[in-house]
């Protein structure tokens, strides 16, 4: 695995396959939570200590 920026998309792509092998996926409890009504979606709020994460991140479209 590269430590480097991916330099295209199928290189990220194929970085990404090689980590998908070490994540675990367990099907999501869906019983647990009650289903919110798209109307009531009004946004994201980070915590600060997330915030810096957010910050690195390209704008849409970049």
């Amino acid at each position: 695995m590269t430590t480097a920026e991916p330099e295209s998309l199928a290189q990220l792509i194929g970085d990404c396959h090689e980590m998908a092998a070490q994540w675990e996926v367990q099907a999501p409890d869906r019983s647990a939570a009650p289903a919110v009504a798209p109307s009531s979606l009004h946004g994201i709020t980070v915590s600060a200590a997330s915030s810096h994460v957010v910050d690195g991140m390209a704008e849409y479209g970049d």
